[in-house]
């Protein structure tokens, strides 16, 4: 009896380890880093529907700006449709790039840093180390942001 209960819990865990899928870290940072570098595309572009794209639509969503904080995909569409109109010749660098994804390779979050220059009310801006992070979800294979902190550092 005793080799009949070893034998049915060693199948067992042989057959759970087999359903474990292993996730391929590098592969999905790689997708991560299309996601997040697609955010200055959509600012450089104007480009609504990528960033629909690459956005949760959540109720939920928190985005932290520089200048607002923004609760739910419908309000910030409208906060970024005014930003589109409010701003001309948008280019961004970014450097300092890290991106982590958890174990289970449902989640994941980053950190950069970006500098912009921008036409606004004809006058050109240009701000430097505008930090961002931010938390991306896996949903139905695609990653989308679910939350994003902008903040301008301070200077003494």
């Amino acid at each position: 009896m005793k080799n009949l209960i070893t034998f049915v819990v060693t199948v067992a865990f042989l057959v759970m380890s087999a359903c474990t899928q292993k996730v391929d870290i590098e592969a999905e940072k790689a997708k991560i880093k299309t996601v997040v570098d697609q955010l200055d595309q959509v600012w450089e572009t104007e480009n609504m529907e990528l960033y629909s794209k690459i956005i949760a639509h959540d109720p939920d969503l928190v985005i932290c700006g520089t200048d607002a904080r923004v609760v739910g995909w419908e309000p910030l569409k409208l906060y970024v449709k005014k930003g589109f109109e409010s701003y001309e010749n948008i280019q961004l660098s970014t450097s300092d790039q890290i991106i982590k994804v958890h174990s289970s390779g449902n989640v994941a979050w980053f950190s950069q840093v970006v500098d912009w220059s921008l036409v606004a009310q004809g006058q050109h801006i240009s701000i430097e180390g505008i930090r961002y992070t931010g938390i991306l979800e896996k949903r139905n294979g695609n990653w989308l942001i679910v939350q994003l902190h902008t903040s301008i550092p301070f200077s003494e």
